[in-house]
């Protein structure tokens, strides 16, 4: 429950705030403003901590923006079993003059008389505009071809020019004029991106509105969905345009004292855009692997001594900024007295790692040659070459193995060498099997060895097949439970619906989906993402039409979350179709 404080008098605005228990967390202490307001109008100014705290020093506002007052909030709520409460400062401000205007920090003191400073907040005024002195529709290439009213969306890359391999964000926005209510979106058909190499980099918060500035007029402007393209041809190469339907919530006045809501369907559409990519210059290094940005590089060993047959890698990291998916894994020239393996690859969201396994067969000091690592760097339109330090490896002898064996590739097969004898004495009289093995069958601790390696034998099989009927248990017992606890879930989905909770309905739904779909098929719920899901229910044989179905719900819901109204009427809809979705999938996986 919020409580509001009002006062005009500034000088208590430094006074100590009223005692209260706060949570035991991180203080913190910020400034926080629309971005983008209009000429006349008013808007919050909030200097908010999560602990009490009396300001040391007052706001300075430049001369063009006017302070109408402020108040004190608090405000508390129970999150998780814990007790976080809010203190805040807000200032009514307006501004008489176009512009871009920044608000210097503030500083504060909190009850331990530890010093804390804002941030600064930069606000940018535009001249009013009502709906029909800007049609953003006809103003901007990108906007949409269908849009109705104060609705539309968009296609907005960070740039339309760049070198093939190079990469670009791609973010899908809706706007919606400050006066109308969008409650939900649904029937997204985001574009193909045929040529491009795509990755989803959404962020969690993203639907939630930001204020824009688009054609001189302000928005609320969503996130739908972000992308990473970097296209893998040259040439202009166009992405086709997305479309959804967006539920509008309008209220019509039945008489002086009440009014209806009705909810109209509003199809918009982005418009198609076109990426133009240059192709690589020619001179290529030869070490170049496809690498398009701007990177270093280090390679080292895991360690520079051991013993022959111990293992020891060679890692190499490349870091910087790019596409690091795209990267191919560097050549390294081994040494021939050393086993090689397949590299493993680790990616990141500012570094890439190949390590490569060796296991060195004799003794000695092995030079590992410099590694070479070739990119494009699209800045300066030139190739860059980064050469590594040579590694040296020095390998002692294996004392527990009687010979030293070297392997040397051939064209052919990999030859054996002995390196610890050169000659190999002829024997006028060849070994038998038994002879061989009389020395030891004959000992007295052969049988008892023999009986003891049956008996462990038989009790490694006997727990083998235990784990792994074990383990097919399980596998099956989730399976068997996916449906029931899929209802368990839905359950509560359809009472939060009842609650009017949308926010709780729209979780348990998706806890529904995913956990469904976790336990039907044995996969953690942190590894699944619309793709692999998607592939997997291609190979199961699911209908198409009910894959993109089951990916719409999740996109509505993750989209309704944050939107700024949601119907009991759209809650239901969705709820159904859910339930028609999930139906099919137990009965297409049985």
């Amino acid at each position: 429950m919020k409580t509001i404080i009002k006062t005009h008098k500034l000088i208590l605005l430094s006074a100590l705030f009223v005692a209260l228990p706060v949570a035991a967390t991180a203080q913190t202490f910020k400034a926080e403003a629309s971005n983008i307001v209009s000429v006349g109008e008013y808007f919050n100014y909030k200097l908010v901590s999560n602990t009490n705290f009396r300001l040391t020093s007052q706001p300075e506002f430049p001369p063009e923006i006017t302070n109408h007052g402020s108040m004190q909030e608090f405000s508390s709520s129970n999150i998780n079993g814990k007790l976080e409460q809010t203190i805040s400062v807000v200032y009514t401000l307006s501004a008489a003059k176009e512009g871009k205007y920044t608000i210097g920090a503030v500083s504060m003191v909190d009850d331990n008389d530890k010093t804390h400073t804002s941030n600064p907040v930069t606000i940018e005024v535009i001249k009013g505009q009502t709906p029909q002195q800007q049609n953003p529709q006809t103003s901007s290439p990108t906007a949409t071809d269908n849009s109705s009213g104060d609705i539309f969306m968009r296609l907005v890359p960070n740039r339309t020019s760049l070198y093939r391999g190079d990469k670009l964000t791609l973010t899908l926005k809706l706007y919606g004029g400050l006066q109308t209510s969008i409650n939900s979106i649904k029937n997204v058909n985001f574009p193909k991106f045929d040529g491009f190499w795509n990755n989803d980099i959404t962020p969690t918060n993203a639907s939630k509105p930001q204020r824009e500035n688009v054609d001189g007029r302000i928005y609320n402007s969503y996130v739908v969905k972000v992308w990473e393209l970097s296209p893998q041809k040259s040439g202009a190469i166009r992405i086709n345009p997305a479309s959804t339907i967006c539920v509008v919530e309008q209220q019509i006045r039945r008489n002086f004292f009440f009014s209806d809501v009705i909810y109209t369907d509003k199809p918009v559409r982005t418009s198609a855009i076109t990426i133009n990519v240059k192709d690589l210059p020619a001179g290529a290094p030869p070490s170049f692997t496809g690498a398009v940005g701007n990177y270093t590089m280090t390679a080292k060993v895991s360690k520079d001594k051991l013993t022959a047959n111990d293992a020891v890698s060679v890692n190499v990291k490349i870091s910087g900024t790019g596409n690091f998916s795209l990267i191919g894994t560097p050549k390294i020239n081994f040494p021939h007295d050393f086993d090689t393996y397949d590299s493993k690859t680790t990616v990141t969201a500012n570094s890439v790692t190949f390590e490569y396994p060796l296991i060195p067969r004799s003794a000695g000091t092995f030079t590992i040659e410099p590694v070479m690592f070739s990119y494009f760097n699209p800045s300066d339109e030139k190739y860059v070459s980064l050469t590594s330090n040579p590694m040296i490896i020095e390998v002692e002898k294996d004392l527990n193995s009687p010979q030293q064996v070297s392997f040397v590739n051939s064209s052919n097969q990999r030859d054996v060498q002995i390196l610890t004898s050169d000659i190999r004495f002829i024997k006028n009289k060849a070994e038998t099997w038994h002879s061989k093995g009389s020395r030891f069958f004959g000992m007295k601790s052969f049988y008892p060895s023999y009986i003891i390696a049956i008996v462990l034998f038989v009790l490694i099989y006997l727990w083998l097949y235990k784990h792994n009927k074990n383990r097919q248990n399980i596998i099956l017992m989730r399976n068997r439970k996916a449906k029931g606890i899929a209802r368990k879930r839905l359950k509560i989905a359809k009472k939060s619906m009842y609650l009017n909770n949308s926010s709780h309905f729209y979780d348990e739904l998706l806890k529904a989906i995913w956990g469904y779909i976790s336990d039907k098929f044995s996969l953690p719920v942190a590894e699944l993402s619309r793709n692999n899901v998607s592939e997997l229910l291609t190979e199961k044989n699911v209908e198409q039409k009910y894959i993109d179905q089951l990916i719409r719900i999740v996109d509505e819901c993750e989209f309704a979350q944050y939107a700024p109204g949601v119907s009991s009427t759209q809650m239901n809809l969705l709820y159904n179709d859910a339930i028609e979705v999930m139906s099919k999938l137990e009965q297409k996986t049985k």
